[in-house]
């Protein structure tokens, strides 16, 4: 037997504005949650009186997320699957869902790791010590105007970490797409600097490249940034 509702249960679709986080969906039991692409929560199932639909409204206020629109739709279908396992199903999905911010973040970490075992490894190199003892790389005078530049650069993808996380709105949207193209720039620019590129260093910016370009493409496309 397969746990419907009741023939006078009513079922109504509860849309909130921006993506409900995970950890809230159990105080939804019995509804599917589906995060929508335009960046809405739609709630949906059924509901029993207006007296459990005024503390599904109450649930929402307590969240903070602003309710775009509240309907009353037609019943559910019967299916060959019991509700608590579709909820089951819905559930699972959204938790796999990454939250964009975390995922950036994630990405600007993998990026100076990358940058940082690539300066480790430049530094093996014969005659690169040698070089730094007397002041130069290749054919450029280590100066202190340099080495500021430089570390403005690095300092690029540490920053981007926490931004990532911290900013809101089109800022924070907009902080990625600068940082991905000027990580780009700097990137070609200083490519084998002073001499030749080396193979690891090709093979790093061959990794670090594309993830710059996929941070500028995914965060252009991210349209509906919550404020």
């Amino acid at each position: 037997m397969f746990d419907k509702p009741p023939s006078n249960t009513a079922c109504y679709e509860i849309r909130l504005k921006g993506h409900l986080d995970a950890q809230w969906t159990t105080w939804f039991d019995g509804l599917n949650i589906t995060l929508e692409e335009d960046g809405n929560t739609l709630l949906s199932g059924p509901v029993a009186d207006q007296a459990a639909l005024h503390g599904l409204l109450r649930k929402v206020r307590d969240l903070g997320m602003p309710l775009v629109s509240v309907n009353q739709a037609s019943l559910l279908e019967p299916t060959n699957q019991p509700y608590k396992e579709k909820r089951m199903n819905t559930n699972a999905t959204l938790t796999k869902t990454i939250d964009t911010k975390v995922l950036l973040s994630i990405l600007w970490i993998f990026l100076a790791v990358n940058y940082i075992y690539r300066d480790i490894l430049s530094n093996m190199e014969a005659g690169t010590l040698q070089g730094y003892l007397a002041g130069n790389i290749g054919k450029i005078t280590i100066t202190q105007g340099f080495l500021l530049a430089g570390a403005i650069m690095m300092e690029i993808p540490f920053a981007m970490i926490v931004l990532s996380r911290v900013l809101k709105g089109a800022a924070n949207r907009w902080a990625n797409i600068i940082a991905g193209i000027l990580m780009v720039v700097i990137e070609v620019g200083t490519m084998g600097i002073g001499t030749l590129p080396t193979m690891h260093y090709l093979f790093y910016s061959a990794i670090v490249i594309p993830c710059n370009l996929f941070i500028v493409g995914f965060a252009w496309k991210w349209r509906n940034v919550e404020d």
